[in-house]
């Protein structure tokens, strides 16, 4: 049986064919109607013909808090900017006048919503132990593939951009801190986390209370029987004194906060970026970066940036870390290579886009927007972070001292 689209309109039909023949007050009778209906769809009847038969909408023809074309517009156009926002991050980064709700369905009826894996278990929500970790004493280091990002790939072929991303996620404020290869070998794992706990000693940290986790790869020495003193997990706990450990077997979710990391930058960064060649690259991820360890909101940690985060701790008198340690930016891994190459250790290249230190593996603190090139104006993020914006933020932090 097929069912029809307006049930009551093969009734309406009978009605005012009854009242044509026999008038309305018998039609009335029959069906059990007020006159007034009956003589209300009568007339429809004759005016508009079977048409006139048919549901109309009893909508208001007016809705004073309806979305305005144009502000519909203005968060259509900013979902296709910056795909990986969602709801919430639109409104609060571009200061929407709309409800999370209102903007939520606009993402969905333009069809711009972006489908997610199913989770098939519930994980275990550690967000409040995590924030209890005194802050830069706890860090997670995992290698991102970029290989496989269709919109970067053709980019990277053409380019010679980087193919391995190295990435350090601290577990207390949630800042990252990135560097680039374009292999994936346990030389340069081993340079970036060289590089980074460097950095640490630089503003004061002592290394001995920091802990760096990883998996089991062959970059991180997981397949390691007898370690050599220039292996990366010897450079952490010889080295600088810090602790390196595994991540249990079969834990898919030791390695969360980084691979966290990995995604958000693969929807915000990776798949919304264009670029002109590789100083380009590493001025846009510079200022993205920058962007988010001091400006960015983090919906995991109360909608707080991780230099927000740091504040509040050093208000706590829990820490005395200055905001300067945020300033480690993005570099290729290859220009921390020695000069004159070795067994198995490729040399360094001729011409090197970074300016590196003689001591340790410490780059050379510079103003950040004096080493971006133009284009950064062309970075699709957020008005906040744009460079104009992103300017006076690293001046504070670089002239920032703490009491």
């Amino acid at each position: 049986m097929i069912r029809a689209d307006d049930p009551a309109f093969a009734l309406r039909h009978q009605l005012v064919t009854h009242a044509r023949a026999h008038g309305l007050k018998a039609a009335a009778r029959r069906f059990g109607a007020a006159r007034n209906t009956v003589r209300k769809w009568f007339r429809r009847f004759q005016a508009l013909g079977l048409d006139g038969l048919k549901s109309q909408s009893r909508a208001p023809k007016s809705c004073p808090h309806k979305t305005k074309p144009s502000l519909e517009a203005r968060v259509v156009a900013l979902r296709k900017k910056t795909p990986g926002f969602g709801a919430r991050r639109l409104i609060a980064e571009f200061d929407l006048p709309l409800g999370h709700d209102a903007t939520q369905r606009i993402i969905r009826q333009h069809h711009l919503t972006r489908t997610r894996r199913k989770k098939h278990r519930r994980r275990n929500d550690l967000r409040a132990i995590k924030a209890a970790y005194a802050p830069f004493t706890r860090f997670q280091m995992d290698v991102k593939y970029l290989t496989d990002l269709p919109f970067y790939w053709t980019q990277m072929q053409n380019l010679n951009l980087p193919r391995f991303q190295y990435t350090i996620r601290e577990l207390s404020c949630g800042a990252q801190f990135l560097a680039y290869s374009n292999e994936l070998s346990k030389t340069y794992a081993t340079l970036a986390v060289e590089r980074f706990l460097q950095h640490l000693r630089d503003h004061g940290l002592d290394t001995h209370d920091v802990t760096i986790t990883t998996d089991l790869g062959s970059e991180f020495d997981g397949d390691t029987v007898h370690y050599r003193p220039e292996s990366f997990h010897l450079t952490i706990a010889q080295r600088h004194g810090a602790t390196h450990r595994f991540n249990p077997p079969s834990c898919p979710n030791a390695n969360a906060d980084v691979e966290s990391v990995h995604a958000t930058i693969e929807t915000e960064f990776f798949d919304a970026q264009h670029f002109d060649h590789r100083r380009d690259f590493f001025a846009k991820i510079s200022t993205y970066q920058l962007w988010y360890n001091v400006a960015r909101k983090n919906g995991s940690r109360g909608y707080h940036s991780p230099l927000a985060l740091l504040a509040r701790k050093n208000q706590e008198r829990l820490t005395k870390i200055s905001p300067k340690i945020f300033l480690l930016h993005p570099i290729p891994l290859e220009s921390l290579l020695p000069r004159s190459g070795g067994h198995d250790v490729p040399r360094r290249a001729a011409k090197s886009i970074m300016t590196v230190g003689v001591r340790g593996f410490t780059v050379v603190s510079k103003s950040l927007l004096s080493s971006l090139s133009p284009s950064v104006a062309s970075l699709t993020l957020p008005l906040a972070c744009s460079s104009s914006a992103i300017a006076p933020i690293h001046r504070r932090i670089s002239t920032a001292t703490y009491d």
